[in-house]
């Protein structure tokens, strides 16, 4: 069985460059492609020869302790921290204000359009599904940004904000799921949801500076030492992230538990490395870190965006059933992206406290918003036998989410 699953993992691995060479001659999107390839493998794993292609599984852990702290490490490192302060009005209305606008735009929406069609669905169902598709993740748009030369500070826009409010939106995730799995109590649920967020939110930026520069220190000390240098690098990704989740799990005040955000202090200390830890560093290793990060960054795109396609077509929800409430999600999130987006930066243009943003290129952010891994670790994360009072549908509460965030999702593809 353990030979299955390494042979799927590699097979995988040799499909997505196949699929990369193929996007190149194309001209199109490459994580769009591997999409319709991993959907397209399903029927070829029904064939006895080929069914070991669906040996290797997306598992919230490997998404989640594995490939997520790579993604985010990898995005991070080339920010500069100068650029972003000079955005950082612009960024910061998109990834926190933006996304709680579209969060609870889309969890108020959806309730009653569901209820519209005859879908009873609790509002804390609907809110958890705003939480999770509200994060971007533009791989395949900055790639093409990359590709027809857009302007450096449009690309800064899209790449600061899908970087914070993923730390923004999994933060909203855990408090809706924690009001989900233990029902809601009113105000009490409204005030310690609110102390849980802010303490995420703050708590995760302070432990990541912390961890930072502690690497950044560790990283001198060694200077000189090239294959120590770069493993120091790559266990500051997933050493912030698995220790902000193991000091979070410990960490009890006045009987109140204390979570700081992995995915915000991970973020911090990777541009903490990327901004003041990098001139640390020997000049061969500085040179290399680029490409180092940037072949694993490629590696865990292809395996998470090929399997997102195996992972769709293997619902066991009746599409025909689905189908309609996919839709209806898909237009909804549609508005609420856009109630996000041009208001905030309208509001932004007319105090003239950043430059001023475009029209363009607000209908780029809004159209341009993709949803990608993180929807899908998210909805990983959700236990299996969630339920909520009078769910009386063959489908269970994961299921019905699972469905129309991946539907949602292959349209922003």
């Amino acid at each position: 069985m353990n030979l299955e699953v390494f042979l799927s993992l590699f097979s995988l691995m040799l499909i997505s460059l196949v699929v990369y060479m193929i996007s190149q001659k194309a001209r199109l999107p490459y994580t769009v492609l591997l999409v319709i390839v991993g959907s397209l493998l399903v029927p070829l794993s029904k064939l006895k020869a080929f069914a070991f292609i669906n040996s290797f599984e997306l598992t919230p852990e490997l998404l989640f302790f594995v490939f997520l702290p790579i993604l985010i490490f990898e995005s991070a490192y080339n920010i500069k921290i100068s650029d972003m302060l000079n955005n950082i009005r612009a960024i910061s209305l998109l990834a926190v204000v933006g996304l709680l606008v579209s969060t609870f735009f889309i969890g108020v929406s959806a309730y009653y359009v569901f209820k519209w069609i005859g879908f009873e669905v609790p509002m804390i169902v609907t809110l958890l599904f705003g939480a999770i598709i509200s994060s971007t993740d533009p791989v395949a748009v900055l790639s093409l940004f990359k590709e027809y030369g857009a302007p450096k500070r449009l690309t800064l826009m899209f790449e600061g904000e899908s970087l914070f409010n993923d730390g923004t939106s999994f933060a909203i995730f855990l408090v809706m799921l924690e009001i989900l799995v233990h029902g809601y109590t009113g105000s009490t649920s409204i005030i310690s949801g609110l102390i849980n967020f802010s303490m995420m939110l703050f708590g995760g930026i302070l432990f990541g500076l912390a961890m930072g520069f502690l690497f950044a220190k560790l990283i001198e000390w060694v200077k000189g030492h090239e294959h120590l240098e770069i493993t120091l690098t790559l266990l500051v990704a997933h050493f912030t992230f698995i220790l902000t989740e193991v000091v979070s799990e410990h960490i009890i005040i006045a009987g109140y538990p204390v979570r700081f955000s992995s995915i915000i202090a991970t973020l911090v200390a990777s541009m903490v490395i990327g901004n003041f830890g990098r001139f640390k560093m020997s000049l061969p290793v500085e040179e290399y870190m680029e490409k180092f990060w940037s072949y694993f960054g490629f590696v865990t795109n292809s395996l998470v965006f090929i399997l997102m396609g195996l992972l769709f077509v293997e619902q066991s929800i009746d599409l025909n059933v689905a189908l309609m409430p996919i839709l209806l999600s898909i237009l909804v999130v549609m508005v609420g992206r856009a109630l996000s987006i041009y208001p905030l930066l309208g509001l932004l243009n007319w105090t003239k406290k950043e430059e001023p943003i475009p029209l363009s290129w607000m209908h780029l952010l809004s159209w341009g918003s993709l949803r990608g891994s993180l929807a899908v670790i998210m909805v990983l994360l959700i236990p299996d036998d969630v339920t909520v009072p009078n769910w009386n549908y063959t489908f269970s509460v994961k299921e019905f989410i699972t469905a129309i965030t991946i539907g949602s999702i292959y349209f922003t593809l």
